[in-house]
This record gives structure tokens, sequence and C-alpha cells, in this order.
């Protein structure tokens, strides 16, 4: 009964931002696109409700754990290497010039912080794996892949593949990344933590922006370094997690 009438809640609550969208007038965003899918259907009033309700919590709720994880790993890497975290507090203050926080424009000034995302999102990747359906027969290399086949990549094995990162592969480095991810590898598309082609993540730029504004106030008002109680031990399920968690020592500034 409490989990059907949180369901009926949180359904109210969608329908009531859709309503407001809809009064306000148009406006070319993800809200809007979904709104217009519907309109070129023949479904009833009720069903359309249930496809807004249901897309809206796709893209709101999905993608929560594994923003969430990717975040816990940046501040693990930081707190683990705290040269990267001196210099990312450095740049996050520069940028800010005292303001409290830091608005779209200033994210995506900061460098080294994108730098540092980049580089945990290579080590740890929110998803294990990505798959991907083949629609005629082909050839990949020396091997035949017939139509209907679905080939799977395993992210954390192409993103630590030393014939692509080189022999630093496995270590910690955001400089990689200096001249972008175009920089840091043979092909972009070897780097892929939110997929790519048409496939590739709705919420990928809501993802590194949260990420940014999470990782920019924690470094900004403290300090932070691994607890001996922290034991490194990431647990390869759907989403690449510590299995113990993170431990911090955190000190206010």
């Amino acid at each position: 009964r409490e989990a059907w009438a949180l369901e009926k809640e949180v359904a109210n609550l969608i329908l009531k931002v859709v309503k407001g969208k809809q009064e306000a007038g148009y406006k070319k965003d993800l809200l809007q696109m979904v709104l217009e899918s519907t309109k070129s259907s023949d479904l009833n009033p009720e069903a359309t409700d249930r496809i807004v309700v249901d897309n809206c919590k796709n893209v709101y709720l999905a993608g929560y754990e594994t923003t969430a994880v990717a975040a816990t790993w940046c501040l693990m890497l930081l707190a683990a290497n705290q040269n990267w975290q001196d210099r990312v507090r450095a740049e996050v203050l520069q940028v800010c010039k005292g303001r409290s926080s830091p608005d779209y424009d200033m994210l995506n000034k900061m460098k080294q912080l994108t730098m540092v995302i980049h580089e945990s999102l290579r080590l740890y990747p929110p998803v294990t794996v990505i798959s991907r359906e083949v629609f005629k027969d082909m050839k990949f290399g020396d091997i035949d892949i017939p139509k209907g086949v679905t080939v799977w990549t395993m992210m954390v094995a192409l993103h630590t593949d030393p014939k692509v990162w080189g022999p630093d592969s496995y270590k910690f480095n955001p400089d990689r990344f200096a001249n972008g991810i175009a920089g840091a590898c043979k092909h972009p598309y070897l780097y892929m933590p939110f997929g790519v082609g048409p496939r590739v993540c709705l919420g990928q730029n809501l993802a590194m922006v949260e990420i940014k504004l999470f990782l920019a106030l924690i470094v900004s008002n403290f300090s932070f370094s691994l607890s001996p109680k922290y034991i490194h031990a990431p647990a390869i399920r759907l989403v690449v997690e510590p299995e113990y968690g993170v431990h911090l020592l955190v000190k206010k500034l």
C-alpha cells in the first residue's frame, strides 16, 4: 500500500510539472520532446500521462546511482592524490572568485576538475558493459560477426588497455586528458563511460554538471584524505562500485 501511494505521489508531482510546462509556453527541451512525441499517438489521455511519467522517471531517477557512484570514486581518487586535490581546489577558488557556489559558465572553465572527472570515469566507468546488436553480417579484424549477434564491450578492460592508454593505463593520471578526450587515446570511441553513438546516455551532460558542482563545493570547503578504514575493493556489478564504501577523513577549511 505504501509503495503504491509513493508511486501515485511521484506521478502526481511529475504531472504537475508537466501542466506547468504546458501553461508556460513552448521551450525546446527534453520534457518538450517527450510531450511532442505523445501528441502524434492515438493513445488515450491516461496512457499518454503514463508514457510521460515513465520517461521523466527514467531521466531523473535512473541516473541517480551511476552519478552518485561516479562522484564517490572521484572523491576517493582526490583523497588518495593530494597534489590533484590541491590543484583542483586552487582552480575552483580562482574561477569562483569568492562566490559560494559556481554557476554553469564557471563549471565549464574548470579544466583541471574536468580532467580529474574524465580520468576517474576511465578507471571506474559508471557501467561495466555496453552491448550493441549487429544488424548485418560484418567483419571485425579477423573475426566474422553474423547478423543478430549481440556484441558486449567490457568497459573496465577497454579503459585500461595499455595498447590504448600506454604503460601507465592503470595509473591515475588526469594530465592524459589535458588536450581533451581526442588527445588522451588513439580513437575517441575507445573512451565511452556514457556509451557512444545514437544510443549514448541521454543524461551524460546532466551527470557531468552534477559531478562538477558536487566536487567544486566539496573541495572549496573541505580538505580530505583516505581513512585507515578504507579498503580498496571495486566490485564489478551493473555499476563499478566500492564494495565497502569510501571512508574519508574530512577537515573543514
